[in-house]
């Protein structure tokens, strides 16, 4: 049988290493967002990049029950499941456009296309451009702001958040509608200046919001009622006349 190869991990006696790093001096000797780096980039960060991956998963770990993937964990959670099947129906919530479009827009800044033929064949298929544009947020998002203004603070604006600013007016130039980065936008163009590869884009979405959906079913276990559904008043039936 062939065997199973890895670079992540390995046990030596009793200890296990991450990367080449002692488990046991990562937990003496680091945070655990630089574990994380470590785990996704091979390598430790630098201060400045653990302080922008720490404000990029903060700036995504929490956006009120109205999200797709926290209502869906509570709801499951309200019907009798485990705390982990919860959370799972929470993370399989994400999709495209919950939290998906940071690896859309992430190959879209990689791409070798110019901004604006890029958003022409956007435009002209009659798609949306991911990580422009948002539901609540119609002329800025203030979390893409604040990820940006931290990224020039840290050196971490460079072509990729540069390109995607150009997008944004490129894009309000071509329809004539203000669609502002919103923050999986911001998410892509700066992970991908910490070097991250782009597939991990709903992966790291989900790690920022973890700890948001898990709040979210522990409140609705401790403070809720069994068994969440629609009232009557929330449907409108628009079918075949009732006879």
């Amino acid at each position: 049988m062939q065997k199973w190869k890895t670079a992540i991990s390995t046990h030596k006696e009793d200890n296990l290493s991450i990367r080449g790093k002692s488990l046991l001096s990562l937990i003496n000797e680091h945070s655990f967002v630089e574990v994380i780096f470590l785990l996704l980039r091979a390598t430790l960060p630098t201060k400045k990049e653990e302080r922008m991956l720490n404000i990029l998963l903060t700036a995504m770990i929490e956006h009120g029950v109205q999200a797709p993937s926290a209502f869906v964990a509570r709801t499951v959670s309200s019907t009798g499941n485990p705390f982990n099947a919860a959370l799972a129906a929470g993370i399989l919530a994400i999709g495209e456009y919950h939290g998906g479009a940071i690896e859309q827009c992430a190959k879209h800044l990689q791409s070798t296309e110019t901004v604006d033929a890029l958003v022409e064949n956007v435009v002209k298929k009659g798609e949306r451009m991911p990580g422009f544009g948002h539901k609540q947020y119609k002329d800025k998002d203030p979390r893409a702001e604040i990820i940006f203004h931290n990224a020039k603070e840290l050196g971490f604006f460079g072509m990729y958040a540069s390109r995607a600013l150009e997008m944004e007016k490129a894009l309000e130039k071509k329809t004539g509608k203000k669609l502002p980065i919103n923050i999986d936008g911001a998410a892509a163009a700066i992970m991908l200046e910490l070097g991250f590869d782009w597939r991990l884009g709903k992966a790291m979405f989900i790690l920022g919001r973890l700890p948001g959906l898990i709040a979210h079913v522990q409140e609705e276990i401790t403070r809720e009622k069994p068994y969440r559904r629609l009232e009557d008043s929330d449907v409108e039936y628009d079918g075949p006349e009732v006879v």
